[in-house]
């Protein structure tokens, strides 16, 4: 395509691009400062269609060279060929054929471009570009995606699945880790092991859907009644194991009181035999290892149950 133009100065400087990588557009310059050199014109530069037309996105110029970004807006539009000067351009296209914006050299005389085929070879380098670029845009997306699929599967692989609580094989690392921290600083560290009572004959009665939807409002409000720094455990079917770090013994039956209170009259208006909460709860005594202290929860839990349920033994 060849043009002219009557070459008219403005001040406009052409604005940074936010679409081209820095290394691709650190390319681009050096292709239109070398294009500009071989086909011996004054400007080159690469336009893209805008709200208000086109707006130059790179530009490479002689020093004497006007800015022309109004010019070569007004004939990429097909606004006007005036005579004094010349205009060659091709479009610069991505591999889908969707056009990124338009390469143009141009003279502020007539010129016949006799080189004009380096233009099209040069073109086809920045093509080359976006398509690079992208395949980068792709990769990065699929990097994402694969970080995002890994992230839900480690979360998955440490929690249980239906109330999102933690698994209990993550139990021996943390609690290990808790008693180092208790043993360093001298601190209560207290341990709860609490069951639903009738929990099997309220499933076979409503059925699995309304007794899954039981646990899920469990978890709910033994997350809502914790602290941040608390850990608690999907133990079992229904049983739940809780880690409260800096909790005297008294502390952990307060919490777990509220609980059993809570669970109450939530169950208030469900038919008997209703589901009702028993635990255990103890602390962590200095020198004890992990597997004494959960045993003797278990026992505490065991107790509770014989004693009729619905109520917290201490020990």
């Amino acid at each position: 395509m060849l043009r002219s133009q009557t070459a008219r100065h403005t001040d406009t400087r052409p604005p940074e691009t936010d679409e081209l990588p820095p290394d691709i557009q650190e390319a681009w310059q050096r292709i239109l400062s070398l294009l500009r050199s071989l086909l011996e014109v004054p400007v080159v530069l690469v336009m893209r269609p805008c709200a208000n037309g086109a707006e130059t996105v790179m530009v490479s110029r002689d020093d004497a060279a006007p800015p022309w970004t109004e010019e070569a807006s007004a004939m990429a539009q097909g606004m006007g060929t005036p005579k004094e000067s010349a205009f060659l351009a091709e479009p610069i296209c991505h591999a889908d054929g969707r056009v990124f914006g338009t390469l143009c050299a141009m003279d502020t005389k007539p010129n016949p471009f006799s080189h004009r085929a380096l233009l099209t070879e040069f073109r086809h380098t920045m093509e080359s570009h976006l398509a690079l670029m992208e395949t980068r845009r792709n990769l990065e997306k699929e990097t994402e995606r694969a970080e995002a699929l890994s992230s839900q599967l480690a979360r998955e692989a440490l929690t249980d699945p239906l109330t999102g609580l933690l698994h209990r094989c993550t139990f021996a690392d943390r609690f290990h880790q808790e008693i180092a921290r208790h043993k360093r600083a001298h601190h209560p560290l207290s341990l709860i092991l609490c069951n639903l009572d009738h929990f099997r004959p309220y499933n076979a009665t409503m059925g699995r859907a309304r007794g899954d939807a039981l646990l899920v409002t469990l978890a709910g409000l033994l997350k809502a009644r914790l602290r941040t720094h608390d850990l608690v455990w999907r133990w079992g079917g229904d049983e739940f194991l809780l880690l409260l770090p800096d909790t005297p013994l008294m502390g952990a039956v307060e919490v777990v009181e509220s609980i059993r209170h809570i669970v109450e009259a939530t169950t208030a208006n469900e038919p008997d035999p209703r589901i009702t909460l028993s635990a255990g709860a103890t602390n962590l005594a200095p020198e004890e290892t992990q597997d004494t202290c959960l045993d003797r929860c278990n026992s505490l839990l065991k107790a509770a149950k014989a004693k009729g349920r619905n109520c917290v033994i201490i020990g």
